[in-house]
């Protein structure tokens, strides 16, 4: 009783207004949306306890984008851009979970988001995040490893569509001399097999390995960086051969007053070889938020970027300036080696109250070259939670 009683409830909403104006539409799209979550988290009882939420989203107003939702959910529009925000109620989370001895086991409907998100993620920035009916073993018993296990049978996908799957995800950390003296290094393996064939395409194998490293100079002044390879291949049902690879190269100074960071990132892409692909992914936290690139080009992705943050009083700043361009080259798209798809700048300023709700202001501009059109969008938004 006391576990039950003693738990945590869970309570947030999240507003946006999102506005996208695309030079390949002659309409703008303006989404006026409410994200409501409601829920509950037991206390542990001889460390088992259990999870549980229901989501909604809600439009505010009329219909003024393209919300691809999945069969009814879909609300008809095609004259103006996409924002991947369907009206919809969900039981978005519920799962039992199991702690002991650094052991942790999780067994349900959930959301799974692994390091950084670049393979799989509960995709938080749209309304309805997400989450997967799957198995998770987590295990932190050594000061200096951790290691993660989860397979997963079906996926509950942000339009409301569900996969059927049989994926397995094997991931660990290892930290490198005394409380990481040296870095950390991840070596990890993502085995995707989509059981639907409107997915077979997917099912891929990427073996991967990252080291990350850090060096402090001074109080305020530190510098780290991160080295990341994947190979990946066709796998389960998929009918198509692929032999693509991943790099990511970064390197961030964080100052007393402004943090820097430089990235190169590869996705490849050949006609022969197929293209890397992370269909699990937040992929709205990498390559731009205007979401140009959500799928790779069949000529693959080189994205050369730099960001900065900071502060300015209570408002955090952030801005990223990305120059996309094709890693390879294919006659019939009749893009070359090298050539430019476009460059995009993004920027955020958030304000947290003193009541712990959030005010953001966001914004990504694409500019087009060799690949889509001139996109601008803007999102303002407020959340707030228990």
């Amino acid at each position: 009783v006391e576990a039950i009683t003693g738990g945590k409830p869970i309570l947030n909403f999240r507003y946006r207004y999102e506005n996208v104006n695309e030079d390949a539409f002659d309409k703008e799209a303006h989404a006026s949306t409410l994200r409501t979550v409601v829920g509950y988290r037991t206390k542990a009882w001889k460390g088992l306890g259990f999870h549980i939420e229901a989501e909604n989203v809600a439009t505010i107003g009329n219909d003024l984008y393209n919300n691809i939702g999945h069969q009814n959910l879909n609300n008809g529009v095609r004259d103006r851009p996409v924002v991947a925000d369907p009206a919809i109620t969900d039981l978005s989370q519920v799962f039992f979970w199991f702690e002991r001895g650094g052991s942790s086991l999780q067994l349900g409907r959930e959301q799974i988001n692994v390091d950084d998100q670049r393979y799989i993620g509960s995709v938080a920035w749209r309304q309805h995040y997400q989450s997967f009916n799957a198995f998770k073993f987590t295990n932190r018993s050594l000061a200096w490893a951790n290691f993660l296990y989860s397979y997963i049978d079906k996926v509950h996908r942000i339009n409301g569509a569900t996969w059927d799957a049989d994926n397995h995800l094997l991931n660990a950390r290892f930290e490198l001399g005394e409380d990481g003296k040296y870095g950390s290094l991840t070596p990890y393996a993502y085995l995707l097999d989509f059981k639907d064939s409107g997915q077979f395409g997917l099912s891929t194998a990427s073996y991967g390995l990252e080291y990350q490293g850090k060096v402090s100079i001074d109080d305020h002044t530190s510098m780290n960086w991160e080295v990341e390879y994947a190979a990946q291949g066709d796998y389960g049902d998929n009918p198509n051969e692929v032999d693509a690879s991943y790099l990511l190269l970064t390197v961030q100074g964080k100052l007393k007053l402004l943090n820097v960071r430089l990235g190169y990132e590869v996705l490849s892409g050949d006609v022969r070889d197929g293209r890397f692909t992370t269909p699990l992914a937040t992929l709205h936290k990498f390559n731009g938020w205007a979401d140009k690139f959500l799928v790779t080009p069949v000529t693959g992705l080189e994205d050369l970027y730099l960001a900065l943050d900071g502060k300015i009083g209570p408002v955090k700043w952030f801005a990223i300036y990305h120059d996309f361009s094709a890693n390879g080259s294919v006659a019939e798209a009749d893009v070359d080696f090298g050539a430019e798809y476009g460059d995009e700048l993004d920027f955020q300023f958030l304000y947290t109250a003193p009541w712990k709700q959030t005010f953001g202001l966001k914004g990504a501009i694409y500019f087009a070259d060799e690949l889509s059109t001139d996109t601008e969008k803007f999102w303002i938004f407020t959340t707030w939670k228990i």
